[in-house]
């Protein structure tokens, strides 16, 4: 993501793995060897289309009126983004158990 100059970002990148976390390169690169050619940039709209689309049912879900911007901001914290993954590998864990 480009940034102006100056502009500060004090909430990171949610793809930069701390703990099991993989980059956009590499998603991109495990992509590419299943067949689907793709590059990093690519990965990141579609992971941000994705998240968005969590983020619309979340304000959905909860009554809250989200306009674009919001939206947009909400899909790319990567505080969202780690509670949707943790989301998903919760109910993985559970129908893994059934």
């Amino acid at each position: 993501m480009v940034l102006k100059r100056g502009t500060r970002v004090d909430r990171g990148y949610a793809t930069v793995g701390e703990d099991e976390g993989v980059n956009y390169r590499e998603i991109a690169d495990a992509m590419t060897q299943a067949g689907f050619t793709m590059n990093h940039s690519s990965v990141r709209n579609y992971v941000l289309r994705v998240m968005r689309k969590f983020a619309v049912a979340y304000g959905e879900r909860w009554g809250i009126a989200l306009n674009e911007d919001r939206l947009d901001e909400i899909a790319k914290s990567p505080t969202f983004q780690q509670g949707i993954a943790d989301i998903m590998r919760k109910v993985k864990t559970k129908n893994d158990l059934k």
